[in-house]
């Protein structure tokens, strides 16, 4: 059995070990809100039970069945993605995530066996819910912003192991895939286009669990067929239901037409392993057509053909190696500005990478440590490269603010030190103050950082837009209101060394040093 099966079927054996309680359980706490980089750790799920019943029920009194939840607004959280687009993630409305978490789990073994068809030879490596052989019958608190660093390395080293057969690889991926995501797609994923409209099936709402589903993530969205909120953990599970339907259906007109080749992917990317650029064409037309059925579309100007091995490893981890900090205990001020322009030139060379992240992560231990420990002026020059770092990559800010955070922690006693830092943060924070709205990311984290480690007073206005920005100065939930008495959506900031350290929050690599 090639490795991807092989990877599939250990999935799909360590998911029935899993109570669908402990699966509830997670998809509530956990993965309500969008990954660790995203938010700050204030908001955290304390309470969110499944009960006994849905918020909202299809209602049986008439000739058909009805089913009509609120409507609400997403709430969402941007940050640039390039000089020209944002990446926006959405928090769904409490009421409307659990009944969607309820119904999934009322219908588990339906929607099992959406995720793992008999048919499908393209292999899934982002299965959404933290599974382990390591822990078997538990799931862990893992979530996408790091899973995404070991599934892709784990499906990038399955290939390289099976490649040996195949000369060509083919990679592509989904154009604007969840905002393009169609949610009466989510129906026929589940139970078939065809079955969905046959006479009398598109409202039997009792019969097909898809169908509610879809009225579900609509209303989540204020009745929007188009597009889905990006973050939260049920829009990950929905969208492989999705994607695996589509995977079956390629894979079974690819079989037939006799190419041998292996097929994975991780979310909306794709790579193939193949004979020839002929079977290559085959499959993205495949794809293409198949894809057009769920109103999907593929991303013409990221789709190539490579001859093996060129195509077959992501080349800026190469490419980043030499300036790695991975296995170095202690780490010199030259050592950090090589390192860090040698990061830049990888991250300029290959735009929209890791690079930045990972050269972040390696500058602290398993413990959430750092490796250095700068005076004077080298203090000073570090933490101004740190902040320039941002301007390569806006994901990349809680963790700079991370670092702040324990170089804050080692100079405690140190007043100069402090006195300086608090400058420069005060300094940015009244620069972004200046567009509440336009710098609301940037926001969110230095309101949490400056009042964790009580560094001055925020000068906020009285009367502030953004209901996240609105929650931190309150330091209390400030949105969804009123939140039903069992759901408890946020954990107050207290006061310096009692909340979550930044770093531990964030956690996005794992870490063989020491």
């Amino acid at each position: 059995m090639i490795l991807p099966k092989q990877h599939v079927a250990e999935t799909k054996k360590l998911l029935k070990k899993i109570p669908k309680a402990a699966i509830a359980k997670w998809l509530l706490e956990e993965g309500y809100y969008p990954e660790q980089y995203v938010i700050p750790p204030s908001f955290k799920v304390l309470k969110f039970d499944l009960r006994n019943d849905p918020f909202y029920t299809i209602d049986n009194s008439g000739p058909q069945p009805k089913f009509e939840p609120e409507k609400f607004d997403l709430l969402s959280v941007s940050f640039p993605k390039t000089e020209l687009t944002d990446r926006t993630f959405g928090i769904i409305a409490p009421k409307i995530y659990h009944d969607i978490v309820w119904y999934m789990i009322k219908e588990w073994n339906l929607i099992q066996k959406s995720l793992f068809r008999q048919d499908n030879n393209i292999y899934s490596y982002s299965f959404p819910i933290p599974i382990s052989s390591e822990n078997v019958g538990f799931l862990g608190d893992l979530r996408a912003g790091r899973m995404i660093y070991e599934f892709l390395e784990m499906a990038e080293n399955d290939l390289v192991a099976e490649a040996y057969d195949y000369k060509f690889i083919l990679k592509t991926d989904i154009k604007n895939f969840y905002p393009s995501i169609y949610t009466h797609s989510i129906a026929w994923a589940i139970h078939s286009k065809a079955e969905i409209r046959k006479k009398g099936n598109r409202s039997d709402y009792n019969k097909f669990v898809g169908l509610v589903l879809d009225k579900l993530f609509q209303y989540s969205n204020d009745g929007c067929t188009n597009g889905v909120a990006i973050g939260p953990a049920v829009t990950d599970l929905i969208s492989e239901i999705i994607l695996t339907a589509v995977d079956t259906e390629c894979s079974k007109l690819i079989v037939k037409k006799g190419i041998e080749f292996i097929g994975v992917r991780f979310k909306d990317d794709y790579r193939f392993l193949c004979h020839s650029k002929q079977d290559a064409n085959f499959i993205i037309k495949t794809l293409q057509k198949q894809m057009a059925l769920f109103n999907l579309t593929l991303n013409e100007s990221k789709s190539q053909v490579d001859e093996l091995p060129e195509g077959l490893f992501r080349e800026w981890t190469a490419a980043y190696q030499p300036y790695s900090l991975k296995y170095r205990k202690r780490i010199s001020y030259k050592r950090f500005e090589n390192s860090l322009r040698g990061t830049l030139n990888v991250d300029k060379k290959y735009e929209g990478t890791g690079a930045v992240d990972r050269f972040l992560s390696e500058l602290y231990t398993n413990d959430y440590k750092l490796k250095f420990d700068f005076k004077g002026k080298d203090l000073q020059k570090a933490i101004s490269l740190l902040l320039m770092l941002k301007q390569r990559r806006n994901k990349s800010f809680p963790q700079i603010l991370g670092v702040i955070e324990e170089i804050l922690s080692n100079n405690i006693k140190k007043a100069k030190t402090t006195t300086k830092i608090k400058a420069i943060i005060e300094k940015l924070m009244n620069e972004k103050l200046k567009d509440l709205e336009g710098n609301q990311y940037d926001l969110i984290w230095m309101i949490y950082f400056v009042k964790s480690v009580d560094l001055f007073k925020i000068p906020l206005p009285r009367k502030v837009k953004g209901e996240l920005i609105h929650s931190l100065k309150n330091n209390a939930v400030e949105f969804f209101k009123p939140l039903p008495t069992d759901i408890k959506l946020y954990e107050t900031i207290k006061k310096p060394g009692k909340n979550i350290q930044l770093l531990k929050h964030l956690a996005l690599f794992k870490k063989s040093d020491t």
